[in-house]
């Protein structure tokens, strides 16, 4: 089969023709003017009818999609070109340019024949499309115009719902540095506007259905996971706030605990297929996933090389904690006696075991005990304090009675052997 260049017509009138003619002439003649107009729209429709029999032919599919992006990419090169010849607001308008002769308004219609072109290639061939080509500069231009709008718009709702100011700066940031590109040589592709539009809308979405203020941060978190910003600088803030988070726990048990339950979490979380903010770098999800994992290894190793010892700030926890108990002091030391004497306890220092329970735990009667009044009440038998404990004791197995298992037994028929 014959080779087909069906925009052969426009390149060559684009960098020869309208070129040198426009060098050679302030202002076009109107015969130039008027058969120019006239080649273009007759290449454009000859284009149109040409295409669609020429790819029927064609025996393969990759075939047929290589000269779909081949003919995308030499299309918004083209426009780009021409581009550089427009003051930007002359590409955002849908009008055709009428009026004067002028090389401007030849360009005008040059360019959004040419557009015209590029709008039947993505409605009727949109899955061959290659979604990593530079968008023309007009799509760019409509997309600043309405991101400078909208974002606006999100700050204001952001701030009235609770986000951070660094957090606004992470999530609105690919917004701004589009604004800021230049039409004509802007790197953004389809696949990145594409983004940006659907995070554009999902965002305002999220404001729209937020209910509490306390619980749209949380939205917004699910929010960027579901839609992959796997943007560094979110990732960064995202560290950060998780280890912040982390000094509020005071235990190594506390730090596993929140930080298992964000790696199930993040595990399960539902993600829009196919759909990531920079294809060059790796999924949101499994970043977060391996941030998590080697935090749990490192707070595991951590607590096994200390020996399961505590940090200071989880002893001064339990400083000035105590356990209240309906016990009597004479009770309390009774009790005791019996689960060291059964070896219920297997603590070999008893005056450790009886100073642990005077300094953290209270009695009926008095907020402290102390040391030598537990010693005291623990070597003492008195048959009132004995009866006491045995109806406590009782009193316990009659309530748990349906429920009562069998090591449960076994302690109260220890008990009650010791009287």
């Amino acid at each position: 089969m014959q080779q087909y260049y069906p925009l052969s017509f426009f390149e060559k009138f684009i960098h020869v023709d309208l070129q040198q003619a426009s060098t050679e002439q302030k202002h076009p003649d109107e015969q130039f003017y008027t058969q120019a107009i006239k080649d273009i729209i007759n290449e454009k429709n000859k284009i149109l009818e040409c295409t669609g029999n020429y790819l029927y032919d064609l025996p393969k599919e990759k075939q047929i999609g290589r000269f779909i992006q081949q003919s995308q990419r030499q299309l918004v090169a083209q426009m780009n070109s021409i581009a550089r010849n427009l003051p930007a607001e002359s590409l955002v308008g849908d009008a055709m340019p009428t009026g004067k002769h002028t090389w401007s308004n030849l360009y005008k219609i040059l360019y959004f024949h040419l557009a015209e072109l590029l709008a039947h290639l993505e409605q009727k061939f949109e899955r061959y499309l290659d979604i990593d080509c530079k968008v023309p500069p007009c799509y760019l231009l409509k997309a600043q115009a309405k991101f400078r709008e909208d974002i606006t718009l999100l700050k204001a709702g952001f701030l009235s719902s609770g986000i951070d100011e660094q957090l606004q700066n992470v999530v609105f940031m690919p917004f701004l540095e589009l604004t800021k590109n230049i039409h004509t040589s802007s790197p953004i592709t389809y696949r990145q506007l594409h983004y940006l539009t659907e995070m554009n809308k999902r965002l305002f979405q999220l404001l729209d259905a937020s209910g509490e203020q306390t619980v749209f941060p949380q939205k917004l978190h699910d929010l960027l996971l579901f839609i992959n910003f796997n943007s560094v600088h979110y990732f960064e803030y995202w560290c950060g706030m998780i280890t912040e988070e982390l000094t509020t726990f005071p235990t190594f048990r506390e730090k596993l605990e929140r930080l298992m339950f964000l790696q199930k979490k993040i595990s399960q979380a539902t993600l829009k297929p196919a759909f990531v903010f920079n294809s060059q770098r790796l999924p949101l999800q499994h970043k977060m996933q391996s941030w998590l994992a080697e935090e749990i290894v490192y707070h595991k190793e951590i607590n096994a090389t200390s020996g399961a010892a505590h940090l200071p700030e989880e002893l001064s926890r339990w400083k000035d904690f105590k356990v209240q108990t309906v016990f009597s002091v004479p009770q309390i030391g009774h009790i005791l006696k019996l689960l060291l004497d059964s070896g219920i306890y297997v603590n070999k220092n008893r005056a450790e075991v009886l100073d642990f329970f005077s300094y953290f735990f209270t009695s009926v009667k008095q907020d402290s005990i102390s040391p030598s009044s537990l010693r005291n009440n623990f070597y003492n038998d008195n048959a009132a304090v004995s009866k006491s404990v045995r109806d406590l004791l009782m009193k316990l197995i009659n309530q748990s009675h349906k429920g009562l298992n069998v090591v449960a037994c076994l302690i109260a028929n220890c008990f009650l052997q010791q009287f």
